[in-house]
């Protein structure tokens, strides 16, 4: 299956330090000219030209952006078309999809409940959800809202096919996790895993006694005035102000099909726009204040914002002030020039978001977007972190497109690589109605083999989801799943003693088993 891979670049620029105007020699009893400061020079300045300028380059949509400097918004801009080929353009008060920035509402929502003594950080998950399991008895009687909050359950990033393609309900999701084995030991690495943010916010709920949904709009959106800001798919019908997602598709961006992840929602699922997103940051950065009313106290977002796991920190010539990353609670933490980063980014199918924050310096910026592929959110927080803080400024668009296409090289690379190694003019080992059969996981569920016509076709989940099978070399096959966004992925058959199909490995993601 072919996966993308976001580019997040945290930097900073500078502030010129003011000169001092030099002085003529004058008499003793002449007192000396004062010194003069220049006028520090505007953070901002510039940054529309320069946004509308990096988008060409990328090739986008449509861009939102809000920056929030001592509890006021003072830029707010939209950029782009909400859809190509239609005249709409984006606005701050555009909706858009932020993806994983939800994780840090469900954080929140969390906290706001350890406040008033409902839930603790370290209750055990199955406190609030008696019936939830994982692989290992140990962590699931261990396992606490601290440790599913901060990513550090061992299971890593696998699973998500339950929720993407498969497209189970919540509940059925958080039942199958109990067939994941873990990639690494409990409590001891950071593996960023969307379904523990499903069990999060499903305890939230029933700890607050309602869905989480209920949840976060009652306490988190209608509190902050994100009155147009919605945690359900269902909400955004007929809505006139809404960004249609994109895509590259045969070398052009294109509107792309919008995914209903209401089953992963605590995950990923809030739609936002910059300017609304802007209250969210007034609301963090004040430290759980918001129009001089506590929604969450300072120590909940204090231990929201503490490193409870580290994350692997690779040297970067270009940001040598970082030294350290680490997740919070919903939150990435980092250092750089001396001070302490709180973010996060997402990324749905189409859209892409970023949100920094810079606590002791009252700074915040959010970006959305409406296309994918791409890494320009990033790139645009590091030069308006660069302006406020003060470092290097650096063309920091330009940098991380060169970073970028030099992956997509070395991806196209591998692609090719893949394409030389097959063996040419092979054929099937059996007719194609010897692989016709349902094979079962216990984690994934079926996947159905059929034939129809001269080929093969499987279909796999409950939500519709199907692939064309062509023949790629021997018992192996190459899927097109009919959503495109899956891409494509290898299948290959298994074959037991007596050379009968008996299973069916699913490129990335397991080998399923024979059933009937």
């Amino acid at each position: 299956m072919t996966t993308r891979q976001m580019l997040a670049a945290l930097t900073l620029a500078a502030v010129i330090a003011s000169p001092v105007v030099a002085q003529k020699s004058a008499p003793a009893k002449k007192p000396a000219a004062k010194a003069v400061a220049a006028k520090p020079a505007d953070p901002l300045a510039g940054l529309d030209d320069y946004i509308r300028k990096a988008m060409q380059e990328w090739n986008m949509a449509g861009l939102s952006i809000a920056i929030v400097k001592n509890d006021s918004v003072v830029y707010a801009r939209g950029f782009g078309l909400k859809e190509v080929g239609k005249p709409d353009s984006v606005t701050p008060r555009t909706l858009f999809a932020i993806g994983s920035n939800t994780k840090s509402f469900t954080s929140a929502a969390v906290g706001m409940l350890v406040d008033e003594g409902r839930m603790s950080w370290d209750d055990k998950v199955t406190k609030w959800l008696p019936g939830f399991q994982l692989f290992d008895p140990y962590v699931t009687r261990e396992l606490t809202m601290r440790d599913i909050l901060s990513h550090r359950s061992g299971l890593g990033r696998r699973g998500d096919m339950l929720w993407i393609a498969a497209d189970y309900p919540r509940a059925e999701i958080l039942r199958r996790m109990r067939f994941l084995e873990p990639n690494a030991g409990f409590r001891t690495e950071m593996g960023y895993n969307n379904m523990m943010f499903l069990a999060a916010g499903e305890a939230a709920g029933a700890a607050a006694g309602m869905s989480w949904d209920d949840l976060i709009t009652s306490r988190i959106l209608r509190p902050l005035g994100m009155t147009t800001s919605t945690t359900r798919f269902a909400d955004l019908a007929g809505r006139p102000d809404l960004a249609a997602p994109h895509g590259l598709r045969d070398g052009s961006l294109q509107p792309i099909p919008r995914r209903d992840i209401d089953n992963i929602a605590p995950a990923g699922s809030i739609f936002s726009s910059a300017e609304e997103m802007a209250h969210y940051l007034r609301f963090i950065l004040g430290g759980g204040k918001y129009e001089g009313k506590t929604l969450l106290k300072a120590g909940s977002l204090a231990t929201m914002h503490t490193p409870h796991v580290s994350m692997f920190t690779p040297p970067d010539t270009l940001r040598p002030s970082t030294h350290f990353m680490a997740y919070g609670l919903g939150w990435v933490l980092q250092d750089y020039l001396g001070r302490k980063i709180a973010w996060h980014n997402g990324g749905i199918d189409g859209y892409l978001s970023e949100m920094w924050t810079v606590p002791e310096e009252k700074l915040g910026v959010v970006i959305l977007t409406n296309s994918d592929n791409h890494g320009l959110g990033a790139a645009l927080v590091a030069r308006v972190l660069d302006a406020y803080l003060g470092g290097t400024p650096r063309d920091w668009s330009a940098l991380t497109l060169e970073r970028f296409k030099a992956a997509m090289a070395m991806q196209e690379a591998q692609q090719k690589q893949t394409e030389a190694a097959r063996v040419k003019d092979t054929k099937p080992t059996h007719p194609l109605e010897a692989y016709a059969a349902t094979y079962a996981d216990s984690l994934y569920g079926d996947l159905r083999v059929s034939v129809s016509g001269d080929h093969l076709v499987a279909a796999y989940g409950v939500g519709g989801l199907t692939g064309e099978l062509s023949h790629w070399h021997f018992d192996t096959f190459k899927a097109t799943w009919s959503d495109r966004q899956l891409g494509t992925a290898s299948v290959t058959f298994g074959l037991d003693k007596d050379g009968k199909p008996v299973s069916v490995t699913l490129e990335g993601l397991a080998t399923f088993k024979r059933s009937k």
